[in-house]
């Protein structure tokens, strides 16, 4: 509070805010951008008085006119065009209109937010809907008829009484009738007596309560692409199949047969469909249910039961009774699915909801070799109506309380960035497992909300989208986390049907592409021969063709294997990049590694001449000079160290294939990491057998990707851990012709996603490396290129043997004889 010094007040009073008619309007309008969205918050409004039909009436007028070239052009008349918005909801009485619809900001809504027949969850919260009636024209006539008093009312405004100057809010006034004996119903079928479509509709509805607004003097000229584009958007208001109680109707009545009832998009046509149900309870648990509509059910049990095998496919949910039974469920946690670095707080802010999601592909490339299998046994659909549908509903849009928020899903909005996760890997389902991430052109989706349950999404101001918070992104990325459910049943069964596809008609499309090569080189052989004389034919021609026909049969077989190698290669190339990156940096500063470590040496023994260390024992540490150089000093190590490492991990003798023993190699390991990991009080305990030698032919840098990506992920492991002896062991012996090596840690074990099915965390992208809101901060890369390596080594293998306690891994390497 401001003082006033030796002043004495002479009069005291409280006056009050005042806000100025004009600005009150304006701050309504700003919440339409568009005559679209006033018309939709009516909608909205026609839902929230427990309607069951609202019927939207455009009565447009058109008069005409001499243009400049003094040719008669029809031309929109707003003054006598009029919109009506009509439902047979619980209507209003004088005192809702006058507390209520006359209230600017009314919060009736926030703190009574179920409608009170239905109990519907209302849609609107912020008081300012009736500002719509604004937005679209400048009179507005309404009849009410309440449930509770059966009187007829008639509330009339003129809303340029807004912009008279100088007014306020309070001066403005609405014009208010009563009436004993108003029906709704004859007042609709006088009006539009005209109009068969609208008065039948009118006497198969009941209107002993309800709403009928007529909007004049209309601000906007409503052309029939508007009119169109509203139409698909109401289709795409509300829920599929979620609102069988509430229906809207629109008329044109230049042409009453161009709309009529609204239909919501109904998705029967689908390969995958997903039900994902979050419940917020103290387990956080989810559920989430998995229809596959994709394959043929008795092809793959009467054609393609090897598939069952394998042993993946042997286990639920990939056996053949699963396949019959159409829809698998799965419970879980978002514990499980994320890792315990997500913040607790956030995460019980998301409030439960529910997600439904959709993946219809619109074509199939044709993959049969001649007399064999398909690679998979689809379904037959007509793409073309999948590709129409698609371009009218698909998208993944938000639904708060049944009614959709825009602009999510619709005009190619890829707000889950499904796009920028496929172009990171963008294998196909059956190319490897892991890495199969699926595009924003093929789905379609509703995630379902409510004011009640998740009031951290609040409505940005102009009601387009929600305000950007952690919660919001939070919520995304558990989005996106139960549309990998989708994508791994996909992967892990595409996959296999591929593999058997390959093991089964491996000659036969050898074959194929061989025998359509060697068309192609006959064609162009005998255009070449029409071009030449008789005399100049001779034996060799034949000769010639068998040869090119035997060289085509080879090259296309080698083609075959080089194409699964080309998502490999555009992976190393990104890797490669990033190593010339380290490498440019490390040689430029290889000059400093001598001097890294005796330069603060250096300073601490000048500073000593100066200086006695003892004289400074008792000052903050912070202050220390000496303290601040053996800090300086610590660091230097450490970049002593990773300069070494990279310079080291670069040497030209580790890129060529050598015999390398592995005594010698794990020593000269443990020397390289031993610094660095004695700054994080971890230790590498070596344990081989006493043989004179372990050796096996192999490139140096091979084995340096491999352990030292396990040792990364067991140093991350570690990080944070209680225990105060933190170990990796490397233990190796022999076992008949192979080098058997356990690499362990004591670490927290695999985080709890992985404890069902540990084997994928060598998939490729597999990561549980997550912030607080959910976002992967972890590459997936390490452990995929760890197994790459190694299964490219004759008979090689690597396999985890314990998870819990730890994690300790097993390799097989054949030993060199």
């Amino acid at each position: 509070m401001i003082r006033l010094m030796e002043k004495t007040s002479i009069n005291s009073s409280k006056i009050p805010f005042k806000v100025s008619a004009r600005t009150a309007k304006l701050i309504g309008l700003e919440n339409f951008s568009n005559q679209e969205g006033a018309i939709i918050e009516l909608v909205k409004n026609t839902y929230d008085a427990d309607a069951k039909n609202c019927i939207l009436i455009f009565d447009l007028k058109y008069s005409i006119s001499l243009n400049e070239k003094q040719e008669e052009v029809q031309v929109f008349d707003n003054s006598n065009s009029r919109i009506f918005v009509i439902d047979n909801g619980s209507g209003m009485t004088d005192e809702i209109i006058s507390n209520q619809w006359m209230t600017i900001g009314t919060d009736s809504k926030l703190y009574d937010p179920l409608s009170e027949k239905k109990g519907r969850v209302k849609t609107g919260a912020k008081g300012i809907g009736r500002f719509a009636l604004n937005r679209l024209g400048l009179i507005t006539n309404l009849l009410t008829v309440s449930d509770k008093t059966e009187k007829g009312l008639e509330w009339q405004v003129d809303w340029k009484d807004f912009d008279k100057l100088g007014a306020n809010v309070s001066d403005i006034e609405a014009d208010l009738n009563l009436y004993d004996n108003l029906s709704l119903k004859e007042e609709l079928l006088y009006k539009f007596s005209n109009y068969k479509k609208i008065t039948e509709l009118v006497n198969s509805t009941s209107f002993k309560s309800g709403t009928i607004i007529e909007i004049a003097e209309l601000n906007d000229n409503w052309e029939i692409e508007q009119l169109e584009k509203l139409y698909g958007n109401l289709e795409m208001l509300l829920p599929p199949n979620e609102q069988a109680d509430f229906s809207i109707d629109i008329f044109l009545t230049n042409d009453i047969n161009q709309f009529g009832k609204v239909k919501t998009a109904y998705y029967d046509d689908f390969d995958y469909k997903v039900e994902a149900t979050y419940f917020d309870e103290n387990n956080k648990s989810l559920e989430v249910k998995i229809t596959r509509n994709e394959l043929d059910i008795d092809g793959i049990e009467n054609r393609y039961s090897e598939i069952f095998t394998n042993d993946v496919m042997k286990e639920f949910p990939y056996r053949l009774e699963d396949f019959k039974n159409k829809t698998i469920t799965l419970n879980t946690n978002l514990n499980k699915v994320f890792s315990n670095k997500v913040d607790e707080t956030i995460l019980g802010k998301v409030g439960k909801f529910k997600f439904t999601f959709y993946f219809l592909k619109n074509t199939i490339s044709d993959d049969k070799a001649d007399g064999d299998l398909k690679k998979y046994p689809y379904k037959n659909f007509s793409s073309a109506n999948r590709k129409s549908w698609l371009k009218r509903f698909g998208g993944v849009k938000i639904f708060r309380d049944d009614f959709r928020i825009r602009p999510y899903g619709e005009n190619g909005d890829d707000w889950l960035k499904l796009g920028e996760r496929q172009a990171q890997s963008p294998g196909g389902p059956g190319q490897r497992l892991g890495g199969y991430r699926i595009g924003p052109n093929q789905i379609a989706g509703t995630v379902n909300i409510s004011r009640i349950d998740n009031q951290s999404f609040q409505d940005k101001s102009g009601r387009e989208g929600i305000i950007e918070n952690d919660v919001f992104e939070l919520f995304k990325n558990i989005l996106r986390e139960i549309i990998s459910f989708f994508e791994k049943d996909r992967n892990v069964i595409m996959y296999h049907l591929s593999e058997l596809y390959k093991t089964k008609n491996k000659e036969a499309e050898a074959k194929r592409k061989a025998q359509a090569e060697a068309e192609q080189v006959k064609k162009e052989q005998e255009e070449q021969e029409k071009n030449q004389t008789p005399n100049s034919q001779d034996a060799s021609s034949n000769e010639s063709y068998e040869r090119d026909k035997t060289l085509a049969a080879g090259v296309q077989i080698l083609t075959k294997e080089l194409e699964d190698k080309e998502g490999e290669i555009r992976l190393l190339r990104s890797l490669a990049s990033v190593g010339l990156i380290i490498s440019s940096f490390a040689h430029e500063v290889k000059s400093l590694r001598s001097r890294l470590i005796p330069r603060t040496a250096f300073l601490l023994k000048e500073l000593s001449n100066h200086l006695k260390e003892s004289d400074l024992i008792n000052i903050d540490k912070d202050d220390n000079p000496f303290y601040m150089i053996r800090l300086m000093q610590e660091e230097d190590i450490k970049l002593k160290h990773w300069l070494e490492y990279s310079l080291n991990t670069l040497k030209r003798d580790k890129r060529e294939r050598t015999d390398l023993d592995f005594n010698d190699y794990f020593g000269r390991f443990r020397s390289t990491w031993n610094k660095a990991l004695a700054q994080r009080n971890i230790s590498i305990v070596l344990n081989g057998e006493n043989e004179k030698s372990f050796i096996i032919r192999a490139f140096e840098v091979d084995m340096d990707s491999i352990f030292n990506n396990l040792l990364s992920n067991s140093i991350n492991a570690l990080n944070g851990f209680s225990k105060e002896s933190k170990i990796i062991t490397i233990s190796w012996k022999k076992v008949e012709d192979n080098i058997e090596i356990l690499f362990s840690d004591n670490g927290n074990g695999l985080n709890s996603q992985y404890l069902e099915n540990p084997e994928q965390i060598f998939n490729l992208h597999e990561s549980s490396k997550k912030d607080k809101k959910g976002n992967i901060i972890g590459t997936g890369l390490g452990l995929y290129i760890v197994k790459s390596i190694i299964e490219e080594y004759n008979n090689s293998n690597i396999s985890i043997i314990n998870f819990t306690k730890g994690l300790q891994l097993k390799i097989n390497f054949k030993t060199r004889k």
